[in-house]
């Protein structure tokens, strides 16, 4: 069986390994999804917002586990340790408020990003249809 600073240990990697991956996607994201506006390249975009999709489900994960570990951490020693009086509960503050924001942010922008090439404008030719008139084709 294994020893409870052995499932500590466990988290806190799975957090860090969750977290390096979501970052090193979302980073690929924002480089393919400005080529792709660069090069206006619906494909690019699309992909681009697939990245951030991905890049924000590993942030779920990597958030889920990082709280996992804190409350793990917090019930398996006394309260005294942390400086905490009998009174006060703990709480997570502007870190994980911030972390939850930008996940949010990462999926609308993933969500806009996948959507882009959809609702773009097809552009028109000067000759809708290719038929003959008066002996020239368009």
């Amino acid at each position: 069986m294994r020893s409870k600073v052995e499932a500590e240990s466990d988290l806190r990697r799975m957090t860090a390994g969750f977290m390096g991956m979501a970052v090193a996607i979302i980073l690929f994201g924002w480089i393919v999804g400005v080529l792709g506006c660069c090069w206006d390249r619906g494909l690019m975009q699309y992909v681009a917002g697939l990245l951030f999709l991905m890049g924000g489900t590993f942030c779920i994960i990597s958030l889920c586990t990082c709280v996992a570990g804190i409350n793990f951490e917090l019930s398996r020693y006394p309260r005294y340790l942390f400086g905490l009086p009998d009174d006060i509960g703990h709480g997570y503050g502007w870190s994980m408020f911030c972390a939850w924001g930008g996940l949010g942010l990462t999926l609308i922008a993933g969500f806009f990003c996948t959507l882009a090439p959809s609702v773009q404008p097809i552009p028109r030719s000067t000759c809708p249809k290719s038929r003959q008139e008066n002996g020239t084709v368009c």
